[in-house]
């Protein structure tokens, strides 16, 4: 046990962000960062580092240096997703309808991958319904964003993406597609869910409002 205990310990570290001196470089695990606006968390694995801040501080502690709020680094692509990739995803979204005499709209799954650049893919044979969805992970490309959609529905994480979202990734909904498109993003840190701007991890919006500007969650649950 005092084996896996160390394993595991050395994964878990804690930085002070100080004026002063740099922060080590990212490395696999969790870092916990207590900086001038707040304590962060950055999650580092093979393909992706992400950090945001997961509390403010309110006291003010001289000597601490102020952090971006929100950080993204994908391993295999060093821009933002473009944002021209947008249009195709809404009108794809458009046309999931249910099979049957009386199709209906379902929701559905794609990612974001690289390959030679990034790349939409609609992973095949998934099975989707009006409130849920089954499908298979990519089988190739360094995976970049996952989305799902949420036809007439607005767009948010509902208790089943966060049930699910438990690792290292970055997620996207999008919702009112017929209607005003709109599309939120969070980061997900081991267990911390932390809604971002979607302009973090997009270079352009295209067709989509992004419902959670500025990483406010005020309307998230009308």
């Amino acid at each position: 046990m005092s084996d896996l205990a160390s394993i595991f310990g050395a994964l878990v570290r804690h930085h002070v962000a100080r004026a002063d001196a740099p922060l080590p470089e990212a490395r696999p695990g969790i870092d916990w960062i207590y900086a001038a606006n707040g304590l962060f968390k950055r999650g580092t694995g093979p393909d992706i580092s992400l950090q945001a801040r997961i509390c403010p501080i309110d006291a003010a502690v001289p000597g601490l240096a102020q952090l971006l709020p929100y950080t993204v680094r994908w391993s295999s692509w060093p821009w933002r997703v473009p944002g021209e990739l947008l249009p195709a995803l809404l009108k794809d979204a458009q046309r999931a309808g249910s099979d049957g005499p009386i199709s209906r709209p379902i929701e559905k799954q794609y990612f974001f991958v690289e390959r030679d650049g990034p790349r939409l893919v609609a992973p095949r044979g998934q099975v989707g319904t009006a409130g849920s969805l089954r499908y298979t992970m990519p089988a190739s490309g360094a995976l970049l964003i996952d989305v799902h959609s949420h036809h007439a529905m607005r767009a948010y994480f509902s208790a089943t993406d966060d049930r699910d979202d438990q690792g290292l990734s970055v997620s996207a909904v999008i919702g009112t597609i017929y209607t005003r498109p709109e599309i939120v993003v969070r980061l997900n840190i081991h267990g911390h869910h932390c809604p971002v701007p979607a302009t973090v991890v997009f270079d352009s919006l295209g067709p989509f409002v992004d419902r959670y500007a500025g990483g406010s969650r005020a309307d998230a649950d009308d």
